[in-house]
Order: structure tokens, then C-alpha cells, then sequence
């Protein structure tokens, strides 16, 4: 993709730089279509993706709809609340040992 992105960026400079030349020949027809050309390919590649906006359009939706890393993020998640949840309890359980002393 991002070699037809310079290309397309190629062509309109070129397009306009054409269409200046035409100017100086006076010719109406030529100075009309290269800059419509030029106008055409550089709006094109304004909205043209580059290759990692089209790989992350691409592939983000699959992993994100994967049920098998949806399960291994579920997992994940209960580990860790369970040990967050034995840490507190272990903390808690520390800091009443420490006050009856």
C-alpha cells in the first residue's frame, strides 16, 4: 500500500507541474485534464491506508473476536483477581497480628 501511496503522490505533483506547463502553451484542454488528473490522484491518496492502518484494520477484528483469547483473558483475569484478593488477605491478617501485639 504505501507503494501506491507515493505513486498516486508522484502523479499529482507531476499532474499539477503539467498542467503549469500547460499554462505557459496556452493549451486549454491539456491544462484541464492533467490538473483533474492531479486533483483526482492526490484526493486518492489522502484515503489511501498506509500498510500498518491496513494491517490493524485487517487483523485487530479477528484476534479481538477470537472466543480462544477471549477465554485466556477471562482466565487471566480470575488469577489475578484471585491473588490480589490473597494478597489483601494477607495484609489484612499481618496488620491484626501487628495490633494485638
Amino acid at each position: 500500500m504505501d507503494k501506491i501511496s507515493i505513486s498516486l503522490a508522484l502523479l499529482g505533483l507531476l499532474c499539477l507541474y503539467l498542467s503549469a506547463l500547460a499554462v505557459y502553451w496556452d493549451s486549454v484542454k491539456f491544462f484541464t485534464f492533467s490538473l483533474l488528473v492531479g486533483i483526482l490522484s492526490l484526493i486518492a491518496w489522502v484515503f489511501i491506508p498506509s500498510s500498518q492502518t491496513l494491517a490493524a484494520m485487517k487483523v485487530l477484528p479477528a484476534v479481538v473476536n477470537n472466543q480462544r483469547i477471549k477465554g485466556v483473558a477471562e482466565n487471566a483475569l480470575e488469577l489475578t483477581e484471585q491473588f490480589l484478593q490473597d494478597k489483601l488477605e494477607s495484609l489484612m491478617s499481618k496488620e491484626k497480628s501487628g495490633a494485638e501485639k
